[in-house]
Order: structure tokens, then sequence, then C-alpha cells
């Protein structure tokens, strides 16, 4: 998100695990049904909103950087840029989704999605606190068969060469 997020603003945690830390179990009768690893060619990434609904309560960002003077160059908070800098972003969490978040950051990877403020409002103006989302996670069959991405195709070499 760069660096867009500001304090009180409110975030979904969504975690991503793929690799050798995330294990495929294949039944294939030609594999004997063992677990696979990250060579294997089977796609072992699943996505998870983790946490919704997580108000920032403030956000830092890395020192300036420094003119040919060793003096800061100038620069505004104000402006949102895609310049590629990141910031610490600090969550309003309970312990129980800080263990959450950190083993989703220790053995995965995890991503803040920017809510609307207007999920947090009711139409008269007055805070709420909105009901969870059912999720289901995302592997690559739910995309395949839930939203038509597309498998690719072997390609047969009829020439012979490489």
């Amino acid at each position: 998100m760069g660096t867009i997020i500001r304090a009180g603003d409110f975030v979904d945690v969504v975690a991503g695990f793929t690799g050798e830390k995330f294990p495929v179990y294949t039944n294939d009768q030609n594999r004997g049904g063992t677990l696979t690893d990250g060579s294997d060619p089977l796609n072992n990434t699943s996505v998870k909103v983790l946490i919704q609904g997580i108000q920032v309560l403030g956000t830092l960002l890395p020192p300036p950087p420094v003119d040919s003077s060793g003096r800061p160059a100038t620069t505004t908070t104000e402006v949102t840029s895609l310049t590629g800098q990141q910031e610490l972003v600090i969550l309003a969490v309970t312990p129980q989704q800080a263990e959450v978040i950190r083993f989703a950051q220790l053995d995965g990877t995890i991503s803040l999605v920017l809510r609307s403020p207007l999920d947090f409002v009711d139409a008269t103006g007055q805070r709420v606190t909105p009901s969870l989302a059912p999720t289901t996670g995302v592997v690559l069959k739910t995309l395949v068969d839930r939203y038509g991405v597309l498998v690719p195709q072997i390609v047969q070499n009829i020439f012979g060469k490489p």
C-alpha cells in the first residue's frame, strides 16, 4: 500500500503461504499419496483473509533521504506517491490476533488491505462495528473453478527440438 495508510484507517490482514512452508498432500496413485515440497509442479499456494476491520493506530516512515550536503532532503508527507517506500503500520489488535499476524509473518507473507471508512459508520454517521464477511480462502483450484483462471496447456513439440 506504499504510504497511503494513516492513523484511524481500518485494514484487513491477508496472509499468503507458498513453497515448502506449505506442503501439499497428493492422493495421486502415481505419486503414492505423499507430501510434496516446493520443487513439485503442484501449486502449493494458499491465500486467506485472517483478520478483518483492524484499526490503524499510527504509521512510521523510514528516515527521509539526505541531500549531497548530508541534510534531510525536502519531503512532504501530505502527498501520496508510488515511490516504493514502505512504512511500519501499528495496529490495534488483541494478543490472539498478534500471534496470528506474527505466525503469518514468519511462515508466509502478509498484506494490509485498506477498508472503506463507510464500512464503519451507519447511515446517520454513527460509528458501528461491521459484521465479519465470511471468506473461503483461495488456492489455485478456487481461481480456476470459480473465477475462470486459465490453466496452462501442455504444448507438444512436434519438431523434436527443445
